[in-house]
């Protein structure tokens, strides 16, 4: 693993620069924002050209075809230091993007998104798979030429994929309740084998059956009970960094009994930086509180949905 993300074994920053999004408190204390500025990234071009976080956007070439020489089956994060569905991301980077995410059926690629208008207006195009064979051609061919041996095989290649792609995550994030009614029943309007959720940085606890992720049934025995709908995942997280926001681990807690009533797998992140138990603060060792053995038991829980490589 080459990453700090617990859940995902690599990050794939293809695309950087991003904006903060108005009305969303989520993006106040932005660590990509934070991270582009570090003396670790400045020595980078890339992160140079978009350390104002105005909205400048950079395609990063030499990383294009990176996941295509990983041939161990990965987790990988599209684009953690970037919105891949930002305004300022034009659609003929993201052809090249999904290009590669074809073919690599090896791989589990993870979109997250705060925009998903954008990520549904991009999904709901027509014939995509040939905007996408269109990109392998005219920017990956001399990548992969030898494995498919002429233009014929690899269009072929791209009429032959299913729609949903069975190796793409899609998600959005829901920092609050206001964003969670937002932006869930959007996401749950776009197609995809897995739709997860990051409640990261949890700023307040939030009802996941109002955004309508998992719905309130009656069953034949007249006992309340949750029934998941359309969400596949949940990732939950306190906010880290200095001057992080509360988290109240009661908020975690609900978000878990939520899950597990529904039988939607569930990753506890980390307890935050400034984490509250009982009104109290929750001192941990681990200056995220991400160490898994610093939790609560009730808050021990990594699950991840099925994955095409079990």
């Amino acid at each position: 693993m080459s990453t700090n993300i617990q859940w995902c074994d690599e990050t794939w920053n293809v695309i950087v620069g991003c904006s903060r999004v108005s009305g969303s408190p989520g993006c106040a204390r932005c660590y990509a924002a934070k991270a582009a500025k570090s003396p670790r990234l400045q020595q980078f071009p890339q992160y140079q050209t978009v350390s104002n976080w105005d909205g400048t956007v950079e395609f990063v070439k030499s990383q294009l075809i990176k996941p295509l020489s990983w041939k161990k089956p990965k987790r990988i994060f599209v684009c953690s230091m970037a919105d891949l569905f930002h305004a300022n991301v034009p659609d003929e980077w993201i052809h090249q993007v999904m290009a590669v995410v074809v073919l690599s059926p090896q791989h589990t690629f993870q979109i997250l998104t705060k925009r998903p208008e954008r990520m549904k207006e991009y999904f709901s195009q027509q014939s995509l798979w040939i905007k996408w064979y269109e990109a392998a051609k005219d920017f990956l061919w001399d990548a992969i030429s030898e494995k498919f041996g002429g233009l014929i095989n690899l269009q072929q290649y791209f009429i032959d994929q299913p729609f949903p792609l069975p190796n793409v995550w899609l998600g959005t994030s829901t920092e609050n309740q206001l964003m969670a009614n937002k932006r869930i029943p959007i996401l749950l309007e776009i197609p995809a084998a897995v739709r997860f959720l990051s409640c990261e940085p949890l700023l307040e606890e939030i009802d996941l059956r109002q955004g309508g992720a998992i719905q309130k049934l009656i069953s034949d025995s007249y006992e309340w009970e949750l029934v998941n709908e359309d969400i596949q995942w949940i990732v939950v997280g306190g906010e880290s960094g200095p001057n992080s926001r509360p988290c109240h681990m009661e908020w975690i807690e609900s978000i878990v009994q939520q899950c597990q009533q529904s039988q939607t797998p569930v990753f506890v992140k980390q307890l935050g930086a400034n984490a509250i138990f009982e009104g109290q603060r929750f001192k941990t060792r681990d200056k995220k509180g991400g160490d898994i053995e610093e939790f609560p038991q009730e808050l021990q829980v990594r699950e991840f949905p099925f994955s095409i490589h079990e």
